[in-house]
């Protein structure tokens, strides 16, 4: 009799985890991806100068060799204002320029968080002000920004702020929704291009700051690393982000994937990590299968990240294999 129950709970647990484990690669599998799905990549002036690349060089491969339609670019503060009220926009104006000679559509990301470490990218001259002062010249610098371009079509986002309700990352202060929402109001009245506000697709719970633009962006990054447990890969389906959009009432057609990971997620920083090691999280293959995975989201489009990091590799690497992988995804 008890070898009868021992067989009987057996078999219903091997039933339990077939349905679980069937229900879990259905979920995996479920595709709701949409024919207009928008693929872009993320560009940084400062990054690129970080890995040795001559910038410039670097934007016009990634427009002209992988023939991108869609670029993510940013104002960082310290770059447009190095001195109070002493503006420089020649190396924006110029990367905003080429992007128009070849009808490539372009979010603008504007505010003192933009992408990138240290994320605040404050000029010198702010230390030593009061928060409150900060905020004036804040208003006034992105006044500055959205008035100079606003006339260039090819901007079609507006993106205020960069993940502002993540306090766990970046040197910033801590978040500010009030000061937030009267950026979004500065924007809207400046302009009529929709606004769109960031959030961490892992460590957010989106649900104040999805609901404050016209349009909401996640991060999506599926491999990463940690001292104590190592590389870390998130296996779960790609319906989780639906829901989730679900959940803060964002329909999918509102939604983007901001930064989609392309890039090496590494122990060290780049330049003191290995190249086979920078491969172990992200490959050609990987890259590719990232791509799919983001469009069976169901979201509007998406951002990759790690644009320079492919340009590195095949121009101070000898390695252009996740080049060549994404020529191959934006040519299709």
């Amino acid at each position: 009799m008890n070898k009868r129950k021992l067989i009987r709970s057996f078999c219903v647990l091997v039933a339990v985890f077939v349905v679980i484990v069937a229900g879990w690669t259905l979920l995996y599998f479920a595709d709701l991806s949409r024919p207009d799905f928008e693929l872009g990549v993320n560009f940084s002036k400062s990054y690129s100068e970080y890995l040795g690349l001559d910038w410039q060089k670097t934007y016009l491969a990634i427009l002209d060799e992988l023939k991108v339609k869609n670029i993510r670019l940013a104002a960082p503060w310290n770059e447009i204002e190095p001195q109070i009220g002493a503006w420089n926009f020649g190396a924006l104006d110029w990367q905003v320029a080429e992007a128009t000679k070849r009808e490539v559509a372009m979010t603008l990301v504007v505010g003192r968080r933009s992408p990138h470490w240290p994320e605040c990218h404050d000029p010198a001259w702010i230390g030593g002000l009061a928060e409150s002062a900060v905020a004036e010249r804040q208003i006034t610098m992105m006044q500055t920004v959205v008035q100079r371009y606003k006339q260039n079509t090819n901007i079609k986002i507006w993106q205020v702020e960069n993940e502002p309700f993540l306090n766990v990352f970046g040197v910033c202060p801590p978040r500010n929704p009030e000061l937030l929402r009267r950026e979004v109001a500065l924007v809207k009245t400046l302009d009529v291009r929709p606004v769109i506000i960031t959030d961490s697709g892992e460590l957010g719970l989106w649900i104040e700051p999805a609901n404050i633009g016209d349009l909401f962006g996640t991060t999506l990054y599926r491999v990463t690393y940690n001292p104590l447990l190592g590389y870390f890969y998130y296996h779960v389906p790609p319906i989780f982000y639906t829901l989730k959009a679900w959940l803060v009432g964002r329909p999918r057609a509102e939604m983007f994937i901001s930064e989609l990971q392309a890039e090496a997620w590494t122990p060290t920083g780049i330049l003191q990590t290995p190249v086979e090691e920078q491969l172990k999280s992200m490959d050609a293959l990987r890259l590719v299968n990232h791509v799919q995975y983001a469009k069976r989201t169901g979201f509007r489009g998406a951002y990759l990240w790690g644009a320079e990091w492919w340009y590195w590799l095949k121009e101070k690497q000898n390695n252009g294999s996740l080049w060549r992988a994404a020529g191959t995804i934006f040519t299709e």
